[in-house]
């Protein structure tokens, strides 16, 4: 919007006449300084959308059309332009909202109090608070599987809301109040600072996993790397570094993969997610190897998700964070529940990001299997053997629900585009869904189930899923969630289970489901937390905000 402003704006006919001296009431009840900035304001909003132009005479009249934005130390069009000048500390471009066009304006002899400047300022604010509360990119637009909705105030709600406060106020109060938006921020700041700079020394060289009790020149770059980020006393880079005879010794040490290695390596992949075996493969090597300009991506990229869910998502929620591969229950500041989870393949199935209400839960469930798995999946194998289905416990059904012998169908003459069955696997030990599973009925047919593929959850990338969600700990769970509603949750859990036959049990309090893609934040001790962006919407996130002028500093851009 560079330039908007000032080619337009500023291309308006020069502000209205003063008003006489002696303000005369008219049959408005409006003085003749209020009849003239009213027209005045008419004019210069005449280009803009109704909505918009509905809005600013609202606002204006609320205040008997007298200015708002009056200039000076601490008045609100300098606590404006102030706060416009640090959206790039938010991850927001600063040439957006015309901050320069318009101090040039304010700048300008009779500006201040004019419809002009009123309109521009109003409109900076409108576009600035605007995107600090809800984002600056849509998130469908970027990706389908991004199905998250902002929920961005209109023009006439954000300018009532200076009724209330201060600008400051307002300003501060629109932004995300997620603790973990302002630890990014400072995130971002730090990470600015690495910039052109080789605070975290080189990268670690590609090769073999590491194990404790190995030795070689590859451990001494992982100890130096480590040590760079905090993780053991910086003294291997000064061995590696110095070749004076007497550091010989040294720089062997710094090349021995020990114990107090293998801990500090621990540590560090507690803190991004990893299993913390002390052994150094690739993932864990990858994210040692992130650069400065790697993790600052993720930072705005992770500032604009917070500004999309800026609203209230309520005090009992259940989150599930895709790239974490975690799922937690909310309630009221508390965790009652968490577990591991299993998420959709990165290659063909991967879980979309959106919300909705958890209404019930099925116990021993009957997997209905989704047309899109029975044809990729089962269709090419009932192709070579009919009796594939029996063999797991399933049944083949007409659409009308008549159960079909699929020893009598030719499955050679159907695809994908006309398979006329559905495919039903039964409640029992070996079921796809386990003992339980979560409804939240939604456009994608996704929710939360038990697994009996519990060798999944040791694994420290957890994408096997055909998009559902696989809960570690899902009885417990359907525990906490009975909590109130039955006597006592286990025995009921245990009885239904023990039937062995499919139950439906609907939820006295229904909850808030948010499926959710976060790859940075911050933990209840400050630590920055970094995931890998498995399915790559990270980057193109950042795409699209590069697009709307979102840049890094120039030493971030090589």
């Amino acid at each position: 919007m560079v330039g908007t402003l000032a080619q337009g704006a500023m291309a308006q006919d020069a502000a209205p006449p003063a008003a006489a001296a002696v303000p005369q009431a008219t049959a408005t009840g409006l003085s003749a300084d209020a009849i003239a900035f009213r027209d005045g304001l008419a004019h210069e909003t005449a280009g803009l959308d109704e909505t918009t132009r509905a809005a600013i005479d609202g606002f204006y009249a609320s205040r008997d059309y007298r200015p708002f934005w009056n200039a000076g130390e601490g008045s609100p069009l300098a606590t404006l332009e102030a706060s416009v000048e640090q959206a790039d500390a938010q991850g927001l471009p600063f040439f957006r909202y015309d901050a320069d066009a318009l101090q040039l304006l304010a700048g300008e002899p009779g500006m201040v109090g004019s419809p002009k400047l009123e309109v521009a300022a109003t409109r900076t604010y409108i576009r600035f608070t605007g995107d600090l509360s809800a984002g600056i990119v849509r998130p469908l637009d970027i990706d389908p599987e991004i199905n998250v909705k902002p929920k961005r105030a209109t023009a006439a709600a954000l300018l009532a809301r200076l009724s209330d406060g201060s600008v400051s106020e307002v300003l501060r109060a629109a932004e995300p109040q997620d603790p973990d938006y302002r630890a990014l921020m400072a995130e971002k700041a730090r990470l600015e600072g690495l910039l052109g700079t080789d605070a975290w020394g080189a990268p670690v060289p590609a090769g073999p996993t590491l194990h404790v009790g190995e030795s070689s020149p590859r451990v001494a770059d992982l100890r130096a790397r480590l040590a760079r980020l905090g993780y053991g006393p910086e003294t291997a880079q000064a061995a590696v570094d110095d070749a004076a005879p007497a550091a010989v010794e040294t720089a062997a040490a710094a090349s021995a993969f020990d114990p107090g290695l293998e801990a500090e390596v621990k540590r560090f992949q507690k803190d991004n997610g990893l299993v913390d075996d002390g052994v150094a493969g690739r993932r864990t090597i990858d994210a040692l190897n992130a650069s400065p300009e790697d993790r600052l991506e993720q930072v705005v990229v992770n500032l604009e998700r917070l500004r999309w869910m800026n609203h209230d998502l309520g005090a009992r929620r259940i989150e599930v964070n895709i790239p974490d591969f975690s799922v937690v229950l909310l309630d009221h500041g508390n965790i009652p529940w968490s577990s591991r989870a299993v998420v959709g393949n990165a290659a063909e199935t991967r879980t979309p990001e959106f919300s909705d209400e958890m209404t019930y839960m099925v116990v021993n469930p009957t997997w209905h299997i989704p047309d899109s798995i029975a044809t990729r999946v089962y269709l090419p194998k009932l192709r070579k053997d009919p009796t594939v289905l029996a063999r797991s416990n399933m049944r083949l059904f007409t659409r009308s629900g008549v159960e079909i012998n699929p020893k009598l169908v030719n499955f050679n003459q159907y695809t994908a585009e006309n398979f006329p069955f559905r495919v039903k696997q039964n409640p029992n030990s070996a079921n796809a869904l386990g003992r339980v599973k979560f409804m939240f009925p939604n456009q994608f047919s996704i929710y939360l189930h038990d697994t009996p593929h519990r060798e999944l959850f040791v694994k420290d990338a957890r994408a096997f899923s055909n998009g559902c969600i696989r809960l570690q700990e899902p009885i417990e769970l359907a525990e906490v969630l009975l909590k109130g509603q039955v006597p006592d949750p286990q025995a009921s859990i245990d009885g239904w289970l023990a039937a062995k036959s499919e139950r439906y049990v609907y939820l006295d309090q229904p909850l808030p489901v948010y499926i959710m893609y976060r790859s940075a934040w911050a933990d209840p001790d400050g630590t920055i937390q970094y995931r890998a962006d498995i399915y790559g919407r990270d980057g193109e996130v950042f795409r699209a905000l590069e697009a709307k002028g979102v840049s890094l500093p120039d030493a971030a851009q090589g």
